[in-house]
């Protein structure tokens, strides 16, 4: 077991600092989100140089658009291709919105009968994530409810990134969710971070809510999960100066790796002083 960090928790720093920050910070590597930055040019050496700092075991597909990554179809298959020259293990994606009109997505999406080869993804596991709850009149997402969406991508050949905090949302227990995936064999990566139902606010930082996440992470210990642990993080929920967000991270990695079991060096037991 990993565990990492989200690129997106940072995206106003920049990338190298941002996998300098995320070493120190005890973890073992990152889950790269896609941006706009992506076309920015000479960004992409940026990130190559960014693997001699920490490994990129994950990449979270773009959920904004990027004009030169053409429609959502042909974004999904530019990350695909972008993880193979990574030597990244994992895409991961959201399904199509309503909300945004992904109307041609969604048409091929429901097409699909086995994404895993028709994306080419050869040794990429395309992980599809299970969505918050928004309460409008027509959900956000297809595939609200997360039974469906293991249904789906277990008919589909997908695989699948649990996120707690979306879980959250509905109120569900985050802890038999995880069983629901973990039961499929296809877990490749939980999405964590805490959730607070009274006041509705989600990605909030470990112990910032009322999820049971201590609980949850000796479950998956116990359960013997052997995928990855992306932190993932509002960026308003982070300190803005280097040294106490530094304190942060050394505090949450050190969290993780102790209820985890992860085993932690001479660094990691003074991190978070």
């Amino acid at each position: 077991m990993k565990i990492l960090f989200s690129t997106g928790s940072l995206s106003h720093l920049p990338i190298k600092e941002v996998f300098s920050l995320v070493k120190e910070g005890g973890f073992d590597g990152c889950e790269f989100v896609i941006g706009k930055n992506i076309n920015r040019k000479g960004y992409k050496s940026e990130i190559e140089e960014c693997l001699e700092i920490l490994p990129i075991y994950s990449i979270h597909a773009p959920y904004v658009h990027i004009a030169s990554w053409g429609n959502e179809v042909e974004a999904l298959r530019c990350s695909i291709e972008l993880a193979k020259e990574l030597h990244t293990q994992v895409v991961t994606f959201h399904p199509p919105s309503w909300l945004a009109r992904e109307i041609r997505f969604y048409r091929w999406f429901k097409n699909v009968n086995n994404f895993q080869e028709e994306l080419d993804c050869e040794n990429v596991f395309l992980d599809i994530e299970n969505m918050p709850l928004i309460k409008l009149m027509i959900p956000p997402y297809i595939l609200n409810n997360f039974k469906k969406m293991i249904k789906f991508g277990l008919k589909k050949n997908l695989y699948f990134t649990y996120d707690i905090t979306h879980i959250g949302t509905y109120g569900h227990d985050v802890i038999d969710g995880f069983f629901a995936y973990y039961d499929t064999g296809r877990l490749k990566n939980v999405h964590l971070s805490d959730y607070s139902l009274w006041r509705e606010k989600s990605h909030l930082g470990i112990g910032r809510g009322e999820l049971p996440i201590v609980r949850l992470l000796n479950t998956m210990r116990r359960s013997g999960y052997d995928g990855f642990v992306t932190l993932e993080i509002a960026p308003n929920e982070l300190p803005r100066t280097r040294e106490w967000l530094l304190k942060v991270l050394s505090y949450s990695s050190s969290l993780l790796k102790l209820h985890l079991d992860i085993d932690m060096g001479p660094d990691d037991l003074s991190n978070p002083s």
